[in-house]
């Protein structure tokens, strides 16, 4: 029987797991470690770096490596070797991009929905029509 030693930091972070490539995201499948959702213009470039690296022959250092290369991630519920990172921002698109393309959210360790939402709507700023005086300067010496 043939032995299947990873040629890659990729291929020994993702083990036998499984990435799939959606539209504006990718569903990485950690091989019985749970799964984690990451946008394509974060995954692409940490995918590339990890396709060009020799795994250091430890799978969970190989995949901490990669890891720490995503900034902004979702992951699954029971999943064990990462939290989910990122700007508010971005993971409210992440979700709304989920959603877009038929993936139950409610399965992901998202924030609060009101926090998401206040993230993609912010209040309109609270604008001042005063007039502001120009303050003297304490150089200046007084109008005669």
């Amino acid at each position: 029987m043939p032995l299947n030693v990873p040629k890659t930091v990729l291929e020994a972070a993702v083990g036998n797991g499984t990435v799939r490539k959606f539209r504006d995201f990718a569903l990485v499948v950690l091989d019985g470690e749970g799964a984690l959702c990451v946008p394509l213009d974060v995954w692409l470039p940490a995918a590339s770096w990890a396709q060009g690296r020799q795994p250091s022959g430890n799978r969970l250092r190989d995949r901490m490596l990669l890891l720490q290369r995503l900034e902004v991630l979702v992951t699954r519920r029971g999943t064990a070797v990462v939290s989910t990172s990122g700007a508010p921002l971005r993971l409210a698109r992440l979700r709304d991009q989920m959603k877009r393309d038929g993936l139950d959210v409610g399965e992901w360790n998202f924030p609060a929905a009101s926090v998401l939402d206040a993230a993609l709507n912010p209040p309109p700023s609270i604008r001042r029509n005063d007039v502001v005086e120009a303050v003297p300067d304490a150089r200046d010496p007084p109008a005669s």
